[in-house]
């Protein structure tokens, strides 16, 4: 702050501002002196010295003036020895009139006006330099008017000087503080500005949906993941009606739990929760929108391990037992022909074969090892798995592979969505048969989300569909509509699904039963790693470019 401003060539804005209503001044000062010079109003003083003089030195002062007023308007920038030059010039023509006029006259008090705008413009030295110079000019008027046997005044001429030199250090310090006050401001303005733009990078990179709800209830920011989350693909022009009801509920009840909801049937569940822009006014309102599931995957990882030591137990214990009894089973079926106790021997078989079914399930959950992440074409992918599943899930049942040409690259584990997708091929070629054993038909859709940008796989058959009885309870554990089937089958898909952080939804279709899985974006998977310091990630295309 302490370095001359005239190290810059040019004149700042601020100060170009002060130059043109200083140029301004001088034409109307000059615009006065000549119209009281050429209307002969005596003032007793204007040109009384030398008449001669006093016109053309007003008229050069007015030239300079209106060329100067020219470049100030003109140019739009004014170079810093342009402004000293002219204000030299102009102090020096002041000079002259004051001359020309004699002594004691009240055009020396004009000086002070042009050396207090000049130290405004420049600072330092050569602000001093045109204290001086108006200084040593009224000193050799009055000693001219020594010379030439005029009455003189050298207390005057000194006093003005002194005066000049306390103007320019008083404005100069007052400028030096306006303009350090200034530089913080700005500075400050850049800090909360600066702050202000990361502030928004950080949001607009969060997971979380943000919103922030003026007091007009009007949508003044949000980020890609509240449009993400609430099934927008670009900006929300206005609250979804469940996000609406509950915030209308938040703003009466301010202690209220909103719950739950999804703002379309293909979006995720969502927890909104609402927090004052400004506590103790009403300026608006911030909504924090968690997705959900990204939570229940997280609780999902803690009981992962318990619930497998849990299952294998129970696996152990009943499985050995269940195995003798339908062997048992099975030899008392060779050696009996009693058409009574054979068709109760059936029924024993049976019900072991489901509770071996039930076994299965279970041990397939108790043998899920911790979720290895593997980057793969999801259209590739789901055509090798189709095809490896297609003998034994797929016998008799007519299959439609429709997969997107773009590129969906996903994460996932192998292992676990093969198995969830396993389930619910076998669940859609049960029931399509069900229905119709010669017209069985299943579509496997593999595609991308058009709001979310989010890869799927669709897959749907021309069975029944699920009741509207089911449809709270189909990803229930043990429950299913059929005696025959275990009931795990949906839920098991649904939980690898959410250890591998995607989502699994039935969708309404107008013919038979529509299942999608939703998997999450390379950055959504990458991010929510870090987080948890996990970095076991594989590119399964270059794994196998390598090998």
């Amino acid at each position: 702050m302490d370095q001359d401003i005239l190290d810059k060539p040019f004149l700042p804005l601020d100060r170009l501002r002060i130059l043109k209503y200083f140029s301004v001044y001088s034409v109307i000062i000059t615009v006065t002196l000549l119209a009281l010079y050429f209307t002969d109003i005596d003032m007793g003083f204007l040109g009384v010295n030398d008449p001669k003089m006093y016109p053309m030195l007003l008229a050069l002062h007015g030239a300079l003036t209106v060329v100067f007023l020219a470049m100030a308007f003109s140019a739009g920038q004014a170079h810093y020895d342009h402004l000293i030059a002219f204000f030299l010039l102009d102090i020096t023509l002041l000079a002259g009139l004051i001359y020309s006029s004699g002594t004691g006259t009240s055009l020396s008090y004009l000086m002070i006006v042009g050396i207090a705008v000049a130290n405004s413009l420049v600072s330092g030295q050569k602000g001093l330099l045109i204290s001086a110079w108006a200084a040593i000019c009224l000193i050799f008027i009055e000693n001219r008017f020594e010379v030439e046997g005029h009455a003189f005044n050298y207390v005057n001429a000194g006093t003005l000087g002194i005066i000049f030199f306390i103007t320019a250090l008083v404005i100069q310090s007052l400028v030096k503080r306006l303009h350090l006050s200034v530089d913080i401001n700005r500075l400050q303005a850049d800090s909360l500005l600066s702050m202000e733009q990361l502030t928004k990078l950080v949001l607009k990179r969060l997971e979380t949906g943000v919103l922030v709800i003026n007091h007009d209830n009007e949508i003044i920011f949000q980020n890609t993941s509240a449009q993400r989350l609430l099934g927008f693909p670009g900006p929300i022009r206005a609250l979804p009606d469940k996000l609406q009801q509950s915030l209308a509920e938040h703003l009466k009840f301010p202690n209220y739990e909103p719950s739950t909801f999804k703002a379309g049937p293909t979006t995720a569940k969502v927890q909104p929760m609402f927090a004052a822009l400004m506590p103790g006014t009403d300026r608006g309102t911030v909504i924090f929108i968690e997705d959900t599931n990204v939570v229940y995957q997280q609780a999902q990882r803690l009981k992962q391990v318990s619930l497998g030591k849990l299952a294998a137990s129970i696996v152990r214990e009943i499985k050995e037992p269940m195995q003798g009894i339908y062997q048992i089973a099975r030899e008392v079926s060779l050696t009996t022909a009693n058409s009574g106790d054979k068709q109760r021997q059936d029924r024993i078989k049976d019900h072991s074969l489901h509770i071996e079914r039930i076994i299965n399930n279970v041990q397939n959950l108790s043998n899920s090892k911790a979720t290895e992440f593997e980057k793969h074409s999801l259209g590739f992918w789901v055509t090798s798995v189709v095809k490896k599943l297609g003998p034994r899930v797929l016998s008799n049942t007519k299959v439609e592979l429709k997969v997107s040409r773009s590129a969906l690259d996903v994460y996932l584990d192998d292992s676990q969505i093969r198995q969830a997708i396993s389930n619910l091929l076998e669940n859609a070629a049960y029931y399509a048969k069900a229905k119709n054993a010669e017209f069985a038909r299943i579509t496997i859709l593999v595609g991308r989300n058009k709001v979310s940008k989010q890869s799927i796989i669709e897959i749907q058959d021309n069975g029944y569909g699920v009741g509207l009885d089911d449809l709270d309870h189909i990803f229930e554990p043990f429950y299913s509509s059929e005696n025959s089937k275990s009931g795990l089958g949906l839920y098991l898909a649904k939980q690898f699904c959410e250890m591998n952080m995607a989502r699994l939804d039935y969708i309404a279709a107008q013919e038979g039963a529509r299942f999608r899985i939703t998997f999450p974006t390379i950055d959504q998977v990458e991010r929510q790693l870090e987080k948890r310091g996990e970095f076991n990630l594989r590119d399964k295309g270059k794994a196998l470019e390598s090998a």
